[in-house]
C-alpha cells in the first residue's frame, strides 16, 4: 500500500537575499521566489512562457571557508551579477538555501513543451559557463562548479510544483557529484534491473518513508483526511516514483513486506496524533493487493487490534484493477465489514467506472482534475468528469476532486457538486511524521481557501 501559501512579501531584486542565504542546513525558502512567479502569472498569463531553475553552487562551503565570512556577499552578489547577464529578462531571482539560487525568466515562443525543454536547456548551459569562470573576491580567486535543475513554467500546474520539480532535478545532479545539468520535463526512469537489486534491505537502510497529503470538505474548508503515499528515497537513483518502483516490488514479491511496514507506520501515526481529532487517512492498494485475501486480513487485524472507528482506515482502489465479476463484490463487503472503507479512484464517465461502482458501493469516487482547464486537455474530458460526478452522487455515492492546482479548476469542480478536493492548491505531500506540526496550519489554509 502504498504551508500556507505565502503574503505578500517584500518585493525587489534580492529583498530576501540576506535572510535566505543564512538559512541553517540549506532549507527550501521559497515565498518571495513564488510570490514573483504569482504576480507575474497575474499579469501576463500564459502569454509569456518562463523557465524555472534552481542552481546550487557545489564548493559554495568551500569557497567561504577560504575568502571568509565578511566576503560571502560579494561573492553571492558576483553570482546573481553572472546569472542575470545570460538569462533573458529574470522575473525573479532569489536565494533560497545558503547555496541554491532560484530563477525565473522568459523562454522563447514555444510551439511545444518538448522546445520549451530545449530552451531551458539551452540556458542552464549558459549559466553554467558563466558561473564556472574565476571569481576574484579582495585578491582571493575562488572557483565554484554548479547543479542545475530546471523546469518549464506551465500556467495550468501550481507554481510550487514547478520549483519542486526543479529542485529535485537539481538534487540529481548534486548527489551525482555536481557540475551538470537536468531539465525535469521528462524525468528518466531508473532501468528495472537496478530498482530489482536496489529494493531490497531499503526498509532497512531506511530509504522509505511516508508521505501525506490533506483532503477538506468544499463546504466547510475542514480537513477530514489525508491520502498516504509511499516514498522511496535511493542515495543514488535519488527519488524514485511509486509508479516506477512498485512494478519492481511486485516482482521481488515484496508487496506484502512493504504493504506490512505501511500499515505499521501508520498505525504508529494514528496514535501519536489522535489529538489533532479524528481523521480517515486513505491507502492505495495495487492490483496483486486487492486479489491477496492476505491483504484484508491484515488490515482488519490491525484495526481490531488498535480499536480504530469504522471508516477511519480507507482503501484507495483504481477503477482499473477492480475484477468484473462477482469476486469484487465479495472483496468489498469484506472490506466494509471489517470498518474499512473504499474509494474508486481515477473514476470518470465509462462503462468499466459505473460497473465498478455498481461492483463495489465504495464510500467515494475520486475524479482524476490535474488538467481541467489546460488548453492540452481533450475537449471532452471535463464534459465527461462532470458527467461521472453527476451520476456517482445520484447513486448517493460522495465525490472528491483530486489533483487540483488552480483556483479556476476549484471553481470548475464546485460549480459540479464535488464534496471535497485534494491537490497542490491546497497543499503539497509532506512527511508523515510532520503531521501534528503541519496540521493546524494545513486546516488554516483550507479554510482561508475553501469556507464559504
Amino acid at each position: 500500500m502504498d504551508p500556507d501559501r505565502h503574503a505578500n512579501p517584500p518585493r525587489g531584486e534580492g529583498a530576501d537575499e540576506d535572510r535566505s542565504a543564512d538559512t541553517p542546513g540549506g532549507a527550501l525558502q521559497p515565498a518571495s521566489f513564488l510570490a514573483a512567479l504569482e504576480e507575474h502569472r497575474a499579469q501576463f498569463g500564459a502569454t509569456h512562457s518562463l523557465a524555472v531553475l534552481v542552481i546550487r553552487l557545489d564548493r559554495f562551503a568551500h569557497a567561504c571557508d577560504t575568502i571568509g565570512p565578511n566576503r560571502v556577499h560579494a561573492l553571492r552578489a558576483q553570482v546573481k551579477s553572472r546569472v542575470a547577464s545570460v538569462a533573458a529578462m529574470p522575473v525573479a531571482m532569489h536565494w533560497l538555501g545558503p547555496a541554491d539560487l532560484g530563477l525565473a525568466c522568459l523562454l522563447p515562443d514555444a510551439d511545444a513543451e518538448a522546445d520549451g525543454a530545449h530552451h531551458v536547456r539551452d540556458l542552464s548551459q549558459l549559466i553554467a559557463s558563466a558561473l564556472t569562470r574565476p571569481y576574484h573576491v579582495d585578491g582571493f580567486e575562488v572557483f565554484l562548479s554548479c547543479s542545475i535543475g530546471g523546469a518549464v513554467d506551465q500556467p495550468d500546474t501550481g507554481v510550487e510544483r514547478h520549483l519542486q520539480l526543479a529542485f529535485d532535478a537539481m538534487l540529481q545532479v548534486n548527489k551525482r557529484g555536481g557540475d551538470g545539468i537536468h531539465t525535469a520535463i521528462q524525468p528518466a526512469t531508473p532501468r528495472l534491473a537496478t530498482l530489482l537489486a536496489a529494493l531490497p534491505g531499503a526498509i532497512g537502510r531506511g530509504e522509505m518513508s511516508l508521505q501525506l497529503q490533506p483532503r477538506a470538505l468544499l463546504s466547510s474548508g475542514v480537513i477530514t483526511a489525508y491520502t498516504v503515499r509511499l516514498r522511496w528515497q535511493h542515495p543514488v537513483l535519488g527519488r524514485v516514483a511509486p509508479q516506477d518502483f512498485m512494478p519492481a516490488v511486485e516482482t521481488l514479491g515484496l508487496i506484502n513486506e512493504i504493504g506490512g511496514w505501511t500499515l505499521q507506520q501508520l498505525l504508529q501515526l494514528i496514535c501519536e496524533t489522535a489529538s489533532i481529532g479524528p481523521m480517515q487517512f486513505t491507502l492505495l492498494a495495487t492490483s496483486s493487493q486487492l486479489q491477496a485475501d492476505d491483504t484484508i486480513c491484515m488490515l482488519r487485524r490491525a484495526i481490531d487490534a488498535c480499536g480504530l472507528p469504522p471508516g477511519q482506515i480507507c482503501v484507495e482502489v483504481p477503477v482499473g484493477i477492480v475484477p468484473d465479476s462477482h469476486v469484487a463484490t465479495e472483496k468489498a463487503q469484506r472490506l466494509r465489514d471489517g470498518g474499512i472503507g473504499i474509494a474508486l479512484a481515477d473514476f470518470t464517465d465509462d462503462a468499466t467506472s459505473r460497473r465498478a461502482l455498481t461492483l463495489t458501493r465504495p464510500d467515494m469516487v475520486m475524479l482524476d482534475a490535474r488538467h481541467l482547464g489546460s488548453a492540452h486537455l481533450h475537449p471532452d474530458l471535463s464534459a465527461r468528469l462532470q458527467a461521472a460526478c453527476v451520476w456517482a452522487k445520484a447513486q448517493g455515492t460522495t465525490v472528491c476532486a483530486k489533483g487540483l492546482e488552480t483556483q479556476a479548476q476549484l471553481d470548475i469542480i464546485r460549480g459540479w457538486g464535488c464534496d471535497s478536493m485534494q491537490g497542490y492548491l491546497l497543499a503539497q505531500p509532506f512527511p508523515a511524521t510532520w503531521l501534528a506540526q503541519t496540521h493546524m496550519a494545513v486546516a488554516e489554509r483550507a479554510r482561508r481557501l475553501l469556507a464559504p
